[in-house]
């Protein structure tokens, strides 16, 4: 699934999210506070974006493989300073079939589920990838949060939704999918993936000062949801 946010407006996206609410007072920390020691790891990027985490991973000692399916992000990785960091374009609703099996210490997957019909394959390859003690870290939507918008008012459906985000300061389309909770946790045990530790994310303090309005929201009820996985 190609959302125009991530391709035609990729600058202006990388832009927003180095230090805007949600993504750099929310879900990185919060998504961060998951992560294993990173020194001397190899660490698989999936769904990297314009790569704040690729970088992140690489200034803290790991090596790098970043993998999204917008040529934009891709490139933009590149100009990433450090020679730690491998990028390609692959789509990703394919699984990663050209990584070797037991290759990679951790696979981290920042806000990129969600865009894809059908877990079995990511998330199987995953499994795959990992070590024997390997982590997959990722974050998504909310369940809960995302069933607001259904189509149907179904909760247990798997459905695209059409919404419009102003992440860039003016409102973009986007096109994503929302499944249930029980959907997300039985794609991760048919895959051989064994949740070891889930939060909901809580805000930065800093998001107090510079933007009070979304941290009294997501201080009272969430907004993504965090996930680490051990291989089974």
């Amino acid at each position: 699934m190609l959302n125009p946010m991530y391709s035609r407006h990729a600058a202006e996206y990388a832009t927003a999210i180095r230090d805007n609410s949600y993504n750099a007072y929310y879900e990185r920390p919060s998504l961060c506070a998951l992560l294993p020691e990173l020194q001397g790891k190899r660490v698989i990027d999936l769904g990297c974006g314009p790569g704040e985490y690729a970088a992140y991973l690489a200034s803290k000692g790991a090596t790098v493989t970043a993998v999204d399916s917008s040529a934009e992000m891709i490139s933009l990785v590149q100009q990433k300073p450090g020679k730690n960091i491998n990028a390609y374009k692959h789509d990703l609703a394919q699984g990663v079939p050209d990584e070797a099996d037991q290759s990679f210490d951790l696979a981290v997957s920042p806000l990129m589920i969600h865009y894809l019909a059908d877990l079995t394959p990511l998330f199987r390859d995953v499994k795959r990838i990992l070590k024997p003690a390997g982590l997959f870290v990722f974050s998504t939507h909310h369940p809960f949060v995302d069933y607001q918008f259904s189509p149907s008012g179904n909760y247990f459906l798997t459905e695209k939704i059409v919404d419009e985000w102003d992440t860039i300061g003016s409102p973009v389309r986007v096109e994503y999918y929302r499944r249930s909770l029980s959907t997300l946790m039985q794609a991760l045990t048919d895959a051989g993936l064994c949740v070891v530790e889930m939060s909901e994310g809580k805000p930065d303090e800093q998001m107090q000062q510079s933007d009070p309005e979304s941290y009294h929201k997501l201080s009272t009820a969430p907004g993504f949801l965090f996930v680490k996985c051990r291989v089974m």
